[in-house]
């Protein structure tokens, strides 16, 4: 691991904790946007502050000597932020669904377990040197090697089950999409690299790690940048079925907003904000967000790109001698390539085919 090659990680680091600032500060409403800035920033402060530490000290032909196998001190470092980290397919896609409470409730065994580690660690602190997987099996009667292990599995079988099951049931409002089945790649692909970073470190694997939790944390915090939930869309309706019934139900105030925001197509004026819908209805707006989310939007931002790409095809469909750029200002957008993006995830097609494919029809 060379000084050009920490270079090129240290720039890496940086872009993604500036990234993930710039997540934390343009969230507004979408916590889900939020929470990832905010991990995705913790990532690259991380690995940046480690890389300097290297770069400082590195030669050309450094010499390794990884032989500490099940060490606790990194296999906690990866159980609560891989915990953490293994909700957003849940919190994708049931907005809302994970409150504080839920969120405590489901990191309650990483937190146990990581507490039992750390406890450990500094009130008995008896580590026995591991070298190779024939030592782990030979001493599973010790106490170290023994709570070693049953943090190891804990901290694979979590995160997983956390990633995976939210992708194997129906959901009622949204529906996984490619990106989801990509970040649940990346979370299998950290699974086995962070087995062979736990059982059999070298130079390749301890670079490997790394590269992918920072690779990991920009790809899907520049998706971030780009959609307000990237992981999934929005159904047109709603998915119950008799076998697995909706949860949720929609918050007794979105009625409301409805009302409020569709009145003289409220949804296509530049003022149309989440503070001025709340000021019309009267509540708070924390409350219309959280209304908002109970219908299977991420946020006000969403919610209102949706009603403007509906009246686009409602007006297109009504006015077929209006061209693309006049029906996208008559519906509220103001940029062109957000307008494109937006309507192309959503409907499979770009408005230029779809208003083709219509008027053919």
């Amino acid at each position: 691991m060379g000084i050009l090659y920490l270079s090129i990680e240290i720039a890496f680091d940086l872009l993604t904790l500036l990234i993930g600032c710039l997540l934390v500060f343009r969230a507004k409403d979408n916590h889900l946007k939020r929470y990832w800035g905010l991990i995705a920033a913790g990532i690259g402060l991380v690995f940046l502050w480690e890389n300097i530490g290297w770069l400082t000290i590195v030669t050309e032909t450094p010499t390794y000597r990884f032989t500490d196998l099940l060490s606790i001190e990194k296999m906690l470092k990866w159980y609560l932020p891989a915990s953490l980290i293994s909700l957003f397919p849940t919190a994708s896609l049931r907005p809302g669904y994970l409150t504080p409470f839920k969120v405590l409730l489901s990191l309650l065994i990483p937190i146990v377990i990581t507490t039992i580690g750390i406890c450990y660690i500094f009130f008995n602190g008896q580590i026995t040197t591991i070298a190779s997987l024939t030592e782990i099996l030979t001493q599973l009667d010790k106490t170290d090697i023994q709570i070693r292990s049953v943090i190891f599995v804990a901290s694979i079988a979590t995160p997983l089950f956390s990633a995976i099951y939210p992708l194997l049931r129906q959901n009622t409002w949204r529906e996984s999409n490619r990106e989801m089945y990509i970040f649940a790649g990346f979370m299998l692909l950290f699974l086995v690299i962070y087995i062979l970073f736990t059982l059999s470190i070298n130079e390749f694997i301890f670079n490997l790690f790394g590269a992918t939790a920072v690779v990991f944390s920009l790809l899907f915090s520049i998706e971030y940048l780009r959609h307000e939930n990237p992981f999934s869309l929005r159904r047109s309706e709603p998915l119950a079925l008799e076998e697995d019934p909706i949860e949720e139900t929609l918050h007794p105030l979105f009625p409301d907003i409805e009302r409020a925001i569709r009145k003289d197509a409220f949804f296509t004026d530049k003022d149309c904000t989440l503070e001025s819908v709340a000021q019309a209805i009267g509540e708070r707006k924390e409350a219309v967000a959280e209304a908002i989310k109970s219908a299977g939007f991420t946020s006000f931002r969403e919610y209102v790109s949706h009603l403007r790409l509906e009246h686009f095809k409602a007006l297109a469909e009504a006015n077929p001698e209006m061209n693309i750029k006049e029906l996208m200002y008559a519906c509220g957008f103001t940029s062109r390539s957000t307008f494109y993006r937006n309507f192309t995830r959503h409907y499979g097609e770009s408005p230029l085919k779809y208003i083709g494919r219509k008027a053919e029809e």
